[in-house]
């Protein structure tokens, strides 16, 4: 089957979406923690996501798309989140091989690619109250499935909600969480939260 590039298409679209409709949730988690802007970010990568992907056609080069958003998102401002989300996109343009034999082999490449360069640029592992916490478990799903993508995103979706709400439990290792110890206890992290949100629209995206 060749490459559908308006699935593709749909799948980020909806992850994007399940972002957006939710940054009121990420601001309040984030003025718990840090100073409130955790939302305000996502709002606009978000909607960078709206404007680039939005312009995809059935004939549209995706590595030369992914490579496109990873310049516009370069060019917002904000906290931390955008740089790493920033990298988290940039894995996927690294590894997008548009000779995949088949959209799911696409779809797989991208997100192991963004969790490799998000890695990199990050340095966190699971337990430090941050993004990887729901990024790492959602990979290694997605990482080991042996199932189909329908199934395998909507396990990793559900790992990596059961990730970040865990990270309530945890003291903060990042950010300005890190400076208020015990009192970040009881609160989940809002870009875990911001990436359960992710892959639960990358499963409702493929599912469209």
């Amino acid at each position: 089957m060749p490459l559908e590039p308006l699935k593709i298409k749909n799948l980020l679209l909806s992850a994007a979406r399940e972002i957006a409709d939710h940054v009121d949730i990420l601001t309040d988690l984030d003025c718990a923690l840090g100073d409130g802007d955790h939302g305000t970010t996502m709002k606009k990568l978000t909607h960078v996501m709206f404007d680039q992907i939005d312009t995809w056609n059935e004939t549209t080069n995706l590595k030369a798309g992914l490579e496109s958003l990873t310049d516009a998102l370069e060019d917002v401002s904000g906290g931390s989140a955008g740089p790493l989300f920033g990298a988290f996109i940039y894995g996927m343009a690294g590894t997008a091989d548009v000779e995949a034999p088949n959209t799911d082999a696409f779809i797989k490449n991208i997100l192991l690619g963004a969790y490799d360069e998000f890695f990199v640029t990050s340095k966190a592992v699971v337990g430090d109250k941050s993004m990887m916490d729901a990024i790492y478990p959602a990979t290694e799903v997605i990482r080991t499935s042996t199932t189909d993508m329908k199934t395998t995103l909507e396990k990793a979706a559900a790992a990596a909600r059961s990730g970040s709400d865990n990270t309530a439990g945890m003291l903060a290792k990042y950010g300005r969480a890190r400076y208020i110890g015990e009192r970040c206890l009881g609160h989940k992290d809002p870009g875990s939260v911001t990436f359960a949100y992710f892959y639960e629209g990358l499963a409702k995206g493929y599912s469209a």
